[in-house]
């Protein structure tokens, strides 16, 4: 089995970058900062599945049992897990010597941040089963249960920064204003599976509100300072239904993304979001960028609406503060 990372064979990763740390069971632990980057494989390492009931169809089920079968054909033993809290009591009882290869968040990128707060340090292996899965396109990962189970064995990983937002982690970003008001309509009658049609409603009712609310985001060295309709803070460049709406930013560069747009109605906020959709050119006074290590927003209308999105799940309440973590989520990629 060849073991590569960032594109080098395992002694040459080692020479160049890291020293080793520890040895045990012959699995080899290199470190620098807050990395751990496993290079080695053993047999009947222990590989874990969290499945999130509420995503993936039967056609996402069909790719759980496949990703089973064919993990178990490589020698890992596989174990499954729908209860966040059987899980989680599974990982403090199993023995010492069961060596763990990487947890499966077979769902959304809600599975894989909620996966990411409970077991901090873990690597982690994305089965995209949820609707949007940015995290898995930003990837290049596929709803195919074969081929991440050849990725897994391959066991090259990758590390990206994360933010944390009001104390708790968030992979993807984080943002305020119409898109945060529609994941929160759309989370508050979910019954089940979340699909590209059930944001129909949410969207046109956002749109046909009154005036936007306004917010403000300050930088933690006071450098920059701006307000907006629509405030995103991200580590990836596209967001929703592919659109990108901020094409410099990178998961890996130690700061966030911070994007403010100056619509004063919801029409131009929609009509902003085409614009990037389809390519079409961007005023420089329809809003502002900056990158920062850590923003701080706050909402300007005192009996407006204080929610917030993270990962396209309902976030905290406003004000937010929001710090990057820089090389702090290990993933398991292509």
């Amino acid at each position: 089995m060849t073991n590569t990372f960032n594109g080098l064979s395992v002694e040459r990763f080692a020479q160049k970058t890291y020293t080793p740390r520890e040895t045990t069971s012959g699995v080899c632990f290199f470190a620098r900062r807050k990395l751990s980057i496993r290079l080695d494989c053993t047999q009947d390492e222990l590989v874990i599945i969290q499945r999130n009931p509420h995503s993936g169809s039967g056609t996402g089920r069909s790719q759980l049992r496949i990703l089973s079968r064919h993990l178990r054909d490589a020698g890992f033993r596989v174990r499954m897990f729908s209860s966040r809290p059987k899980l989680d009591r599974y990982l403090t009882e199993k023995p010492a010597e069961r060596i763990l290869r990487c947890i499966v968040a077979a769902g959304g990128d809600g599975t894989v941040a909620d996966l990411v707060n409970r077991q901090p340090g873990v690597p982690i292996a994305v089965l995209p089963l949820g609707t949007e899965n940015l995290l898995a396109k930003y990837l290049g990962l596929r709803r195919c249960g074969r081929k991440l189970a050849e990725i897994i064995q391959r066991g090259q990983v990758k590390v990206f920064d994360s933010a944390i937002v009001n104390g708790r982690r968030t992979l993807l970003m984080v943002s305020v204003g119409i898109d945060a008001e529609i994941v929160e309509a759309v989370h508050k009658v979910r019954s089940g599976n979340i699909h590209r049609l059930s944001y129909v409603r949410p969207v046109l009712r956002a749109l046909l509100k009154n005036q936007p609310t306004t917010y403000r985001v300050v930088s933690s060295d006071g450098s920059h300072n701006a307000s907006g309709s629509h405030i995103i803070v991200t580590n990836v460049p596209r967001y929703g239904f592919d659109i990108p709406f901020a094409p410099e930013a990178r998961p890996d560069d130690g700061v966030l993304d911070v994007r403010i747009f100056h619509g004063t109605t919801r029409w131009q906020v929609f009509c902003h979001a085409v614009k990037l959709r389809l390519g079409l050119p961007i005023g420089q006074k329809e809003f502002t960028r900056f990158s920062a290590s850590a923003v701080r927003i706050e909402c300007l209308d005192v009996t407006a609406s204080r929610t917030s999105q993270c990962d396209g799940d309902p976030g905290p309440e406003l004000p937010l503060q929001i710090e990057t973590d820089p090389h702090s989520l290990t993933l398991i990629v292509p």
